[in-house]
């Protein structure tokens, strides 16, 4: 009979060591989805504030400027600010780069700040907004031709 109890109670033993066994392993599944997994929705991303003008990019901005035809003068950029040191004027490349261009340039958060204005004060034209969403939904992100005035 010792034998039986011995049996009974490593039978007794089984089922704590199989819920230790499940545990552990559910917790080493969770250590390697948190290792793995970045993201689970659209919750745990950083939304970003669309606008936000500092956040674009110099050829962001002076491609918005020119869409809307505002006349601002292009960002600084780092390639400007070499050719247009001392060394970088003697070469080639400076004297094609500016070669018939306007030379006043701003800087990027001034240009920012304009733009973001611009875009503030402007009003929206809803028939434009549905036709060129429309268009370029049929037509795989093509712009549309057509521009009303």
């Amino acid at each position: 009979m010792a034998k039986r109890e011995s049996n009974s109670e490593s039978e007794a033993k089984q089922p704590t060591r199989g819920v230790r066994a499940r545990t552990a392993q559910q917790q080493a599944q969770q250590e390697f989805l948190s290792k793995h997994i970045n993201s689970n929705g659209p919750q745990d991303k950083v939304k970003i504030d669309p606008l936000d003008f500092n956040a674009f990019t110099a050829d962001e901005l002076n491609n918005y400027s020119k869409r809307y035809n505002l006349g601002f003068p292009e960002c600084q950029s780092l390639k400007l600010d070499v050719l247009n040191s001392e060394i970088g004027k003697k070469t080639l490349s400076s004297k094609k780069h500016n070669k018939g261009k306007r030379t006043e340039k701003i800087e990027k958060y001034e240009l920012s700040h304009n733009l973001k204005q611009h875009f503030l004060s402007s009003s929206v034209k809803e028939n434009e907004v549905i036709t060129n969403f429309l268009y370029k939904v049929r037509n795989d992100d093509k712009d549309f031709k057509l521009e009303f005035k």
